[in-house]
């Protein structure tokens, strides 16, 4: 059962308190990126929303994620990074924890069958990073079951926190904000899921090995850390 009172600081202090240790590790000279919800809905945008949805389906069919909302909002994500297949994150709660969260990759009937269903109606890869394609398309994109939004079950979690919760109050932070990111720049999204998106457009799959998220950043002017 998922307990809403976790984390037990409350949220002044929780805030607080992630205030302080951001300002400390930055003194030490680490180089953070902090996530920082900026809506209530947290995600104006397409791919944004469509991740927070899935999360509220997902917490609708039981998984605990309500505590990750609150660290979230209270500026306890310190920093996060995305990367092919991986999150990790540094969040503030009662100590500061480490969170490494592994995504299982697209298997190759699914990643086939979503490039031949997209085959023909996406314009562009701006349009498809903007959510602007046919209705359908998007429906088969954002299938619980058979498109690119993770499944529970699809990640693997791990934190240094000692709470046996999957996932425990940090960890869903982490997948939040990795929302509030891709809200931002939606290309993170195929770099999480290690798709290409042109192949989406072009209606078929390149393997795994030959995804390259420096191709990917180059053409839409982000930053993706790679591991």
């Amino acid at each position: 059962m998922c307990d809403e009172g976790t984390p037990r600081l409350r949220a002044a202090d929780l805030e607080a308190l992630a205030k302080r240790r951001l300002a400390e590790l930055q003194a030490d000279g680490e180089e953070l990126q902090p996530v920082v919800a900026t809506t209530r809905k947290l995600a104006e945008h397409f791919w944004g929303s469509a991740w927070m949805k899935h999360l509220a389906r997902c917490e609708a069919g039981g998984l605990c994620l309500a505590p990750g909302r609150t660290l979230l909002r209270h500026g306890c994500v310190l920093d996060l990074r995305l990367a092919p297949g991986l999150v990790t994150a540094r969040v503030s709660a009662q100590e500061l924890y480490e969170v490494r969260l592994q995504l299982k990759p697209l298997d190759a009937d699914r990643t086939t069958a979503l490039a031949e269903s997209c085959r023909g109606h996406i314009d562009s890869l701006v349009s498809l990073m903007e959510g602007r394609v046919d209705a359908a398309v998007l429906e088969r994109l954002c299938d619980p079951d058979s498109g690119l939004l993770p499944e529970p079950a699809d990640w693997r979690m791990g934190c240094t926190c000692p709470d046996w919760a999957e996932p425990c109050p940090h960890a869903a932070a982490a997948i939040y904000a990795a929302g509030v990111l891709i809200d931002r720049d939606p290309a993170l999204l195929f770099t999480l899921r290690a798709v290409d998106p042109a192949a989406l457009i072009q209606g078929e799959f390149a393997r795994p090995a030959s995804f390259d998220p420096a191709s990917l950043a180059a053409t839409f002017g982000i930053d993706i850390d790679t591991f």
